[in-house]
């Protein structure tokens, strides 16, 4: 009988001491890991990272599409530059634009005051596009892999929070 009771206990201490170790082990890697992270110390790193953050903010790319039953037009801005199509079932945009430096400047400051965090929560104006009286639209922004959809709206008639910016982009489109 002490044989056995003198067994469990040794197994109670291993099991014990077995869990210290692993999570001391385990709080040694997210130490590590977290001095390794790259976190700047000094005061002039964090002025360049301030400063580069600054420098590399980038316009987001925006897709925009519309439709309806005789009406298709997709349109994509990134990097100053604007495509655009009109088939349906489109592998490749049937065509490129230069955006000049002026009206990049006005989208780049339109699309950056943008919350991408708050697209989804946009609520349209009208309800047109529920009737026929409207194609429906659509907005998403892309910026580092991530997309961030609106819920849709009436072509010709955004949500308040994007209207000069899909303004522009349409203003240039039929321009071309």
């Amino acid at each position: 009988m002490t044989y056995m009771f003198k067994k469990i206990t040794d197994m109670k201490v291993f099991t014990i001491l077995a869990t210290i170790a692993i999570t001391i082990t385990s709080c040694n890697c997210q130490k590590k890991a977290t001095d390794s992270s790259g976190v700047a110390t000094n005061s002039s790193e964090v002025k360049n990272a301030v400063i580069n953050n600054k420098t590399q903010s980038t316009v987001p790319t925006i897709y925009y599409e519309a439709n309806t039953r005789g009406f298709f037009m997709a349109v994509k801005v990134e990097n100053q530059l604007l495509y655009t199509s009109k088939e349906r079932d489109f592998k490749a945009y049937s065509s490129e634009m230069k955006i000049s430096d002026a009206d990049w400047k006005e989208i780049s400051a339109l699309a950056n005051a943008v919350d991408l965090e708050k697209v989804k929560d946009m609520k349209w104006p009208t309800e047109k596009r529920y009737y026929d009286g409207a194609p429906h639209a659509n907005i998403i922004f892309e910026s580092k892999g991530v997309k961030y959809p609106a819920n849709g709206f009436d072509h010709g008639y955004p949500p308040v929070e994007v209207e000069k910016l899909v303004n522009k982009i349409l203003s240039l489109v039929q321009d071309k």
